[in-house]
C-alpha cells in the first residue's frame, strides 16, 4: 500500500470521527462526559438497551418473572421513577447523584446508562436486596435467595445528608433501639409476643405484617445490637404506594403501612382501647395495654398517647361506668394529626437551612404555627400547658399522700406495688376512689404530653381524680 494510500484513510478516518462526535454517537473509548453537578444537561434521545447487563445484577424485569405483583406495585413508586426523575431536570448522567438512583451505579455489572444498562435504571429490587442474577439463574438454591433486611441501614444508603438526612434524624430516635429493659428478655427467650409488637421490629413484621406464627424464641440468642427496633420498613412499605399519607406533596406518597389520620369515637370498653385497628399509625403502638383501673399490681403503660388524643380511658368490663367522661382532643381535626408536630419536614435551602425530615419525632413547634399563628406563639402556649399540668398533677399527688398519711399509712400507701406502694394484701383494703385516682394520675401522665395531646379531656380527668381523693374513706381494717 503506498503512502499517499495511507494518508487518505488517515484523514477519512479523522473526519469520520468529528463526525461522529457531531452526531453526539458514544465513543468507543473514554469515559462519557458528566455534567457539572446541579447544571442541567442537554435532552438528548436514547436508544435503552441491555447490552451490558452482563454481570451480578439481574435488573428489576428479571426479578418480575416471578415476583410479578410487587414488581408492578413498585413501578408506581418513586423507587420505580428515580431515574426519569433526574432526566427531568436535566441530571441522567451526573454521577453525583446515579449512585441513589439507580441500581449498582460504579460497581462492577452495575448501572452504565441507558444505552446499555437500562434495566438498572431506578431504584430498583436488587438497590435493596442485593445483586440477584444468582439467584435468577438458579432459583431452587435456597442458599442464593436475597434475605429480608429489615434494617434502617438499607434504606440510610441514600435516604442521608443534607438532602435527605431521614437516617441521621431516625438514628436520633428512641425509635432506633430496642429498649434496654426489654432486649435481653428477647435474647433470653421471653416477653416477645407480649412486649414485642411495639418493641421488636422483626416481631412485628414478622407477626404483624406478614402474618406468621412468631414464638417468644423468635430471637433468642440474638445479641440485642442485632435485633431490629423501629426501622424504616416497620412504618414504611418498600414496594408500594399505599394511600395512606394524608396529603402528600410533590407527588409522594409515603407508602405508609398505616393510614397517617384516623377519626375514631372515643370508647371506654378496654377490647376497644387495645385495639390498633381503630388507631393510626402511630396509635399502632402508642396505644393502651391491658391495665385498668382496678389492677393494684403495676401502673398503666406509658403507651397510652393515641388514647388520650381520642379522649378515653378504659374500665374494667365488669364495671363499665366511665370515671372520666370522653372528650375528643382539640387537635383532633389538624392536617396529619400526630404528624403535624412530631414529623414536621421541610426541604434543603442551600446555604440558607439544611432539609429536615421530621424523624427524631421531637415535637417542632413549626408544624403548630398554621394554627396558633407562629411557632413562638404555639411554645408559649405548651409551655403554660406544662406548668398548669404539672401543678395539678402535684396537686393531686399530694393529695393521696395526705389521705394515707391521715389514715396512719405510709405516705406511699396510695400506690401501686411496683412504685413502692403495700403488697397485694394491703392493696385490697385501699378504696376504690383511691385506685381511680392514681390510675388517672399515671394514665395522664403518660399520655397527655404534658396535655397538650388533648388538654381538655386531660384537665378534667385530674379535677375529676382530685375529687375522688377527696372523697376517698379510710382504708379496709
Amino acid at each position: 500500500m503506498s503512502a499517499g494510500r495511507l494518508v487518505v484513510m488517515a484523514r477519512v478516518a479523522l473526519v469520520s470521527s468529528v463526525m461522529l462526535m457531531i452526531a453526539g454517537c458514544p465513543q468507543p473509548m473514554g469515559e462519557p462526559n458528566q455534567p457539572e453537578p446541579n447544571q442541567p444537561e442537554p435532552n438528548m434521545p436514547v436508544v435503552k438497551g441491555n447490552s451490558g447487563l452482563t454481570g451480578k445484577y439481574a435488573g428489576s424485569e428479571r426479578c418480575a418473572q416471578c415476583h410479578q405483583n410487587v414488581h408492578t406495585d413498585w413501578t408506581k413508586t418513586l423507587h420505580g421513577t428515580a431515574l426519569e426523575t433526574l432526566e427531568a431536570i436535566g441530571q441522567g448522567t451526573n454521577s453525583n447523584c446515579l449512585p441513589c438512583h439507580t441500581v449498582g451505579f460504579g460497581e462492577s455489572g452495575g448501572y452504565v446508562d441507558r444505552a446499555t444498562t437500562d434495566a438498572l435504571a431506578g431504584v430498583g429490587c436488587e438497590a435493596c436486596h442485593g445483586a440477584a442474577a444468582e439467584h435468577a439463574n438458579n432459583v431452587n438454591d435456597e442458599s442464593l435467595r436475597p434475605k429480608i433486611n429489615l434494617s434502617a441501614d438499607v434504606c440510610g444508603q441514600c435516604h442521608t445528608g443534607e438532602h435527605h438526612p431521614n437516617f441521621e434524624d431516625w438514628s436520633d430516635s428512641l425509635h432506633a433501639k430496642v429498649e434496654p429493659h426489654v432486649a435481653p428478655r428477647f435474647a433470653a427467650g421471653q416477653s416477645l409476643t407480649s412486649c414485642g409488637p411495639c418493641h421488636s421490629g422483626d416481631y412485628f413484621y414478622y407477626a404483624i405484617i406478614k402474618g406468621e406464627d412468631i414464638q417468644n424464641d423468635f430471637l433468642e440468642g440474638v445479641d440485642p445490637n442485632e435485633m431490629n427496633a423501629i426501622t424504616c420498613a416497620i412504618c414504611h412499605n418498600p414496594h408500594a404506594r399505599t394511600g395512606n399519607a394524608a396529603d402528600p406533596e410533590d407527588g409522594r406518597d409515603y407508602q405508609l403501612r398505616f393510614a397517617q389520620i384516623k377519626y375514631t369515637t372515643p370508647s371506654v370498653k378496654l377490647s376497644d382501647a387495645i385495639n390498633p385497628d381503630r388507631f393510626n399509625l402511630c396509635g399502632q403502638c402508642h396505644h393502651s395495654r391491658d391495665r385498668v383501673w382496678t389492677d393494684t399490681s403495676r401502673e398503666p403503660h406509658p403507651s397510652d398517647q393515641v388514647n388520650v388524643f381520642f379522649g378515653e380511658l378504659p374500665v374494667p368490663d365488669d364495671q363499665p361506668d366511665p370515671i372520666v367522661t370522653p372528650r375528643v382532643s382539640v387537635h383532633l381535626n389538624t392536617s396529619e394529626q400526630c404528624s403535624s408536630c412530631h414529623v414536621v419536614r421541610a426541604p434543603l435551602v442551600e446555604g440558607v437551612a439544611p432539609a429536615v425530615s421530621g424523624h427524631t419525632f421531637e415535637v417542632n413547634f413549626e408544624g403548630c404555627a398554621e394554627c396558633h399563628g407562629s411557632a413562638e406563639a404555639a411554645e408559649a402556649k405548651f409551655e403554660g400547658l406544662e406548668i398548669e399540668f404539672d401543678l395539678r398533677s402535684e396537686t393531686l399527688k399530694d393529695a393521696m399522700t395526705m389521705w394515707a398519711t391521715d389514715n396512719g399509712k405510709d405516705e406511699l400507701y396510695w400506690e401501686y406495688t411496683s412504685e413502692g406502694g403495700p403488697d397485694s394484701d394491703e392493696q385490697a383494703k385501699i378504696p376504690d376512689e383511691i385506685k381511680k385516682a392514681r390510675y388517672i394520675y399515671y394514665y395522664v401522665a403518660s399520655g397527655g404530653g404534658n396535655g397538650v395531646h388533648n388538654p381538655d379531656f386531660v384537665r378534667d380527668a385530674l379535677i375529676t381524680a382530685l375529687e375522688y381523693a377527696a372523697m376517698a374513706p379510710a382504708p379496709l381494717p
